[in-house]
């Protein structure tokens, strides 16, 4: 059983790389797919614990949008986790070990230059530490 790890910021682009992992996860039933995002941790142990819970309800919310829009696979199990750390790639990483991912698929933004060199980049740094394969997956570039 194909087990995939995805990763999302909740950003605008999360739909597009959610997309990508459900056909890469349909292609290959059975499979698992665990649809994680990385919170920073609360002062107050309660409100972490609702932010946490609040997370995983937005995942579940994108992965019933994207359903309507994909024909999901029978084969697939799907499972939510929000994870608490400061830096994305080491939580991202760890929980990759944890669940013995196959595949992590995680998004980038594209970013270049300063831009990139200043703002890190998450997908680099889980590309280069992760146990396993990992797709990255870049926007969708509009044609003028």
């Amino acid at each position: 059983m194909l087990r995939l790890l995805v990763a999302l910021d909740l950003s605008d682009f999360s739909a597009h790389t959610l997309h990508t992992a459900l056909e890469v996860a349909a292609r290959a039933t059975p499979a698992e797919v665990h649809i994680m995002t990385v919170i920073a941790p609360g002062h107050d142990e309660l409100a972490s614990m609702g932010t946490s819970e609040h997370a995983c309800d937005e995942l579940r919310r994108l992965v019933e949008t994207e359903r309507t829009h994909h024909a999901h696979a029978d084969g697939v199990r799907l499972q939510f986790s929000a994870q608490p750390g400061t830096q994305a790639a080491e939580a991202i990483v760890a929980h990759a070990f944890a669940i013995h991912a196959d595949v992590v698929v995680v998004g980038t933004h594209g970013r270049r230059g300063l831009d990139r060199l200043l703002m890190g980049s998450v997908a680099e740094a889980v590309a280069r530490t992760a146990p396993c394969s990992v797709l990255t997956v870049k926007p969708r570039r509009h044609h003028t």
